[in-house]
């Protein structure tokens, strides 16, 4: 579906400590809107949002919603990915009525985990196949980029990262969320930039809670049949063994 154009909604989605919470306080143009940390264990418990008049470069306002979302992979055992799929699927569609314009995949400088290379599989299988065309990957602690080193140049070190990347059309961008002033301005309105141009070349659409439900009743459709095919399969084995053992062992 399409929206109007004085509206920008994102969801930010990523692993625990990627630093979600201080991207979000970035593009809110806050420190507190939401609470960051560096902490393995996901601070953000439930989604939040978050909202900014923001003025692009042609001097049009727009209602910037952003929405803060649980880590996934988090140290607490306790709280598994499924949960946090759940929660996140519950909630932030009625944070970002009527669709979802960007998912903003957030990660790191030097720590891009093993896990994160499922993140693209996470949101596929969370929100369906066309669920890509709305995400963006922001690399924070561009700070710690190595002398010399520019953003494209460090995604090319992690082959995972490179296919995080390509599988999201390209869409990158590098931040530090330890600036202030002018200078984080410059790079959120830039950030804010890519996310506009995302939505205009997807001619203005978004992600809708009508396209999650279709995805999840396929889902829970193949869930099903799954589950009894491997009951038949179970019964068919059972049979088998029964028609292997002599009648007079039954008899007896």
């Amino acid at each position: 579906m399409t929206s109007s154009q004085n509206e920008m909604r994102v969801v930010l989605i990523g692993r625990t400590g990627n630093g979600k919470s201080s991207t979000g306080n970035s593009l809110l143009h806050s420190r507190s809107a939401f609470h960051a940390t560096q902490s393995g264990q996901s601070i953000t418990k439930d989604c939040k949002p978050g909202r900014y008049q923001h003025t692009d470069t042609y001097g049009q306002q727009k209602t910037l919603t952003v929405v803060d979302t649980p880590g996934f992979f988090d140290t607490n055992t306790a709280i598994t990915n499924e949960a946090v799929e759940k929660k996140i699927a519950s909630q932030i569609f009625e944070m970002t009525t009527p669709g979802v314009h960007a998912f903003l995949i957030i990660t790191r400088v030097g720590r891009f985990t093993p896990e994160e290379k499922n993140t693209v599989d996470f949101i596929r299988h969370i929100f369906g196949p066309d669920a890509i065309k709305y995400c963006i990957v922001v690399i924070t602690g561009e700070d710690q980029l190595e002398e010399g080193q520019n953003l494209d140049e460090f995604i090319n070190t992690s082959p995972a990262l490179r296919d995080l990347v390509q599988a999201c059309g390209n869409r990158r961008f590098g931040i530090n969320n330890k600036l202030s002033g002018q200078p984080l301005e410059r790079k959120t309105n830039q950030l804010i930039e890519i996310i506009d141009r995302m939505i205009r070349n997807n001619n203005g659409s978004y992600y809708t809670n009508d396209e999650y439900q279709r995805i999840e009743r396929k889902r829970q459709e193949e869930k099903r049949k799954k589950e009894e095919n491997e009951r038949r399969q179970k019964k068919a084995e059972e049979d088998a063994v029964v028609a292997r053992v002599p009648k007079s062992f039954l008899l007896y």
